[in-house]
């Protein structure tokens, strides 16, 4: 993708990379739910976030109006938000496991863009999320892939199903991934 044509504000610019981010987030994470549709991104005051449609078919990522003319930010929400339209659980909130996939995901694909990610992510609950991502051992992406599709979707992991994927877990960190905080 070429960032140097248009701005993130630039719908076609933005719905590109959204394309390109959820074909990447397929391969590591597995296939979406196809149920679902995905909407065009937009911005909020609020964001990022995901927001669902009033019918709950689908939903779309809202990033923040800084994003509108910053491409390194817009990769970094995007491709986090990204991770959370796999499921789309309609709402509820995520395990702390998928919200350091989305992390390492969204840095992944920040470096893959030739962004910076110094600095990242700023917020303590991301850096845990992302530390207990990383902890799942040498092979995260496969460990998570394995994890989601044999629970069909990110929230359907259960301890078990993290238990026979990797060694080496404490009760605790395990407890920790599939807890649901609320992470800002």
């Amino acid at each position: 993708m070429d960032f140097s044509k248009a701005l993130p504000i630039n719908k076609p610019a933005l719905w590109q990379l959204q394309q390109e981010l959820m074909s990447e987030a397929e391969a590591l994470f597995g296939t979406r739910d196809e149920s679902k549709v995905i909407y065009q991104p937009d911005w909020h005051v609020d964001g990022p976030h995901i927001r669902y449609s009033a019918n709950k078919d689908g939903a779309f990522a809202e990033l923040s109006f800084a994003a509108q003319t910053n491409w390194r930010l817009a990769v970094y929400q995007l491709a986090h938000e990204t991770v959370h339209l796999l499921d789309q659980h309609g709402g509820q909130q995520t395990i702390l496991l998928e919200e350091g996939a989305a992390v390492r995901f969204s840095l992944d694909m920040m470096d893959k863009y030739g962004f910076s990610t110094a600095g990242l992510p700023s917020i303590r609950s991301y850096r845990e999320a992302l530390f207990l991502f990383n902890s799942l051992g040498a092979e995260p992406y496969k460990i998570m892939k394995n994890c989601r599709v044999g629970s069909l979707e990110f929230n359907g992991i259960d301890s078990a199903v993290l238990k026979s994927e990797t060694k080496g877990l404490t009760s605790a960190d395990i407890f920790k991934m599939l807890s649901k905080p609320k992470m800002r």
